[in-house]
């Protein structure tokens, strides 16, 4: 399962939240966690149990290598599985990281930005060359997407609603379309050539089947029901390529058209009752669903194994506010969970 994330927002009324954040790990579907936070330095073993994790990307071609985007220190990357981390030098070891993109033939092309601008690394992190930047001090980036097939373009996505495509590795750009509302994400299937979906904050779902050329809004059904349109996460299927999952205020919803039409997943959390931040389906397997829902400073783990008919819940590994769930791809027993720390109410 694919996910595309994005940037929380936090409830006003997530405090007191208590324990370590950075990643977490089970090794039997969700019965037992444990932190998979070693950063290994010259001067000891470090930890990331203090970092809030944003964003979980891995690489299309290595399930193994993984990277998670923080909003305050930085990115980190493993390549073992999230058993040890590390942080790249240069402009993208400290900050705010919104996104990473890994190319889809070449694991050693990456993406990534800080809002304010674009880099690229052809090194596997070793050094960084930026590739673009955004002056207005009202703009900034928050998206990017490889297109999974030839000519493997690259593609910004900012707050604005711009988006921005690169036929050359980013050194020069061109823009594509301007939605003129709130997107933060952009993701592009890798399983049918030229489909792409851009995320809009509070305006719901749009998808280009024509590389970006054209749009179309799938709102219409999200915006009947209440807070249908309240962006939380976004994912692929697996292996069907118009199956699509949309989380928002509401729930969780399911579409098998590409978005033109939507099935509410029957949840123990009521419509609208919790946030949900961390999503997940196995990949080998559809009708076994994770997610975390927070109500106010408390969280829980759910878990279906027949589609949604029924769920079983555990208790999360810390208090801090789950954003991030992954299955593996190939040892599905295998499931990541990513902490942050609310910022303090002024």
């Amino acid at each position: 399962m694919l996910v595309g994330a994005s940037c929380v927002s936090f409830s006003s009324n997530q405090t007191g939240t208590t324990g370590p954040a950075g990643m977490f790990v089970s090794t039997d579907k969700g019965e037992s966690w444990q932190q998979t936070s070693a950063l290994p330095k010259a001067d000891g073993v470090k930890s990331i149990n203090g970092v809030s994790v944003n964003r979980l990307y891995e690489d299309p071609q290595d399930p193994r290598a993984l990277y998670v985007t923080t909003p305050a220190n930085g990115m980190f990357y493993s390549f073992d599985d999230g058993k040890t981390w590390r942080q790249p030098e240069g402009p993208l070891s400290s900050g705010f990281v919104y996104a990473v993109a890994v190319h889809p033939k070449n694991k050693c092309v990456i993406f990534a930005t800080n809002g304010r601008k674009v880099f690229r690394t052809d090194d596997c992190l070793r050094s960084w060359t930026e590739v673009d930047s955004e002056l207005r001090s009202d703009v900034s980036v928050r998206a990017l997407a490889l297109n999974p097939f030839p000519p493997y373009q690259i593609f910004q996505g900012k707050t604005n609603g711009d988006i921005l495509q690169s036929f050359d590795s980013g050194n020069g750009w061109q823009v594509v379309k301007k939605f003129n509302k709130r997107l933060v994400n952009l993701v592009a299937n890798p399983l049918k050539e030229n489909l792409l979906y851009a995320i809009m904050k509070e305006d719901g779902l749009y998808r280009s089947e024509d590389g970006g050329a054209s749009w179309v809004s799938t709102k219409d059904k999200l915006k009947k029901l209440s807070g249908g349109l309240e962006y939380r996460r976004f994912a692929l299927h697996a292996t069907k390529p118009d199956t699509v999952f949309w989380i928002s205020t509401y729930g969780i919803l399911r579409s098998d058209d590409r978005g033109d039409n939507w099935t509410a997943m029957n949840l123990i959390t009521p419509p609208g009752s919790a946030n949900i931040y961390g999503f997940a389906v196995n990949p080998q397997n559809e009708n076994e669903v994770y997610y975390v829902g927070t109500i106010g400073n408390r969280s829980l783990f759910y878990k279906t194994v027949d589609g949604g008919k029924n769920w079983t819940t555990k208790k999360v590994p810390s208090g801090q506010l789950p954003t991030v769930l992954r299955v593996h791809p190939t040892q599905t027993n295998v499931i990541y969970m990513g902490f942050s720390i609310p910022p303090k109410q002024k």
